[in-house]
Formats: structure tokens, C-alpha cells, sequence
């Protein structure tokens, strides 16, 4: 019986701190624009909340998909990626249209930019892992 590659959890490279912390840190960066411009906390306070809880999820999912087959663990992470934001959305358009519009729109886009900087920081971090581990192979 052949044996296949197991995934064997999420690699980066890079200060882990920054890496998995990107996205916090520009929420974080977004919080003294919010109160300058005088826009509403509870939006940030929705987006911000709505990125933790998405981070955990894809921490959750992580875990969920180790040890599988490799071709198995990247089917549960890539569903795991777009349904954690088409929930998240339709989560934030319920609100928008049943709670506080202004509010919603808000927690939207702070959520937006900091799952995008998570993603990029995510993706960056797992390329150049996988690079480094090339480079000592060859």
C-alpha cells in the first residue's frame, strides 16, 4: 500500500509575531483613524471582533486539516478560506440590514483590510518557508 504525504500544519518563515499577527496589528493601526475621522467604535469594534473570530477559525481549520493526506488537507483549507468570508459577509450584511447599517458598512471594511493583510502576511510567510525548505533539500 503506498503511503502519501501528510500535511503536517501550517509553515512560515519570518518573525512569527508579524507573520501571524498582521492582521491585528494594522485593526490595531485602524483604531486611531476611526477615532480621528469620528466614525463610530462599535464598527471597528464589530470588524475587529469578526477578524478574531475568523483568525481562530482558520487556527481551528489548520488543526482540523493535520495529519490528513496532503490533497485532503488542502480541499479543507481552501473551503475553510472562502467560507470563513462568505459567512463572515453574509454574517455582516444580516447586521447591516436587521441592526445598524452605518455600523455594518464600518465592521466591514475593518474586517476587509485585515483579513487582506492577514492573507498577504499568511502568504508571504508560507513562500518563503517553502523556498527555504527547497533550498536546503537541493
Amino acid at each position: 500500500m503506498t503511503e502519501y504525504p501528510r500535511y503536517s500544519g501550517s509553515s512560515t518563515a519570518g518573525p512569527v509575531l508579524l507573520v501571524r499577527g498582521a492582521g491585528f496589528a494594522v485593526a490595531l493601526a485602524l483604531l486611531p483613524a476611526f477615532l480621528l475621522a469620528g466614525w463610530e467604535f462599535g464598527g471597528w469594534a464589530l470588524g475587529a471582533g469578526l477578524f478574531t473570530a475568523n483568525w481562530l477559525a482558520a487556527l481551528a481549520i489548520d488543526r482540523l486539516a493535520r495529519g490528513k493526506m496532503q490533497v485532503t488537507a488542502v480541499g479543507i483549507s481552501g473551503i475553510g478560506l472562502i467560507s470563513r468570508a462568505w459567512i463572515t459577509f453574509g454574517g455582516l450584511f444580516i447586521f447591516a440590514k436587521l441592526v445598524d447599517e452605518h455600523i455594518g458598512v464600518l465592521g466591514a471594511v475593518v474586517f476587509l483590510i485585515a483579513y487582506t493583510a492577514d492573507l498577504l502576511a499568511r502568504a508571504i510567510g508560507h513562500t518563503v518557508a517553502r523556498a527555504t525548505k527547497d533550498e536546503g533539500a537541493a
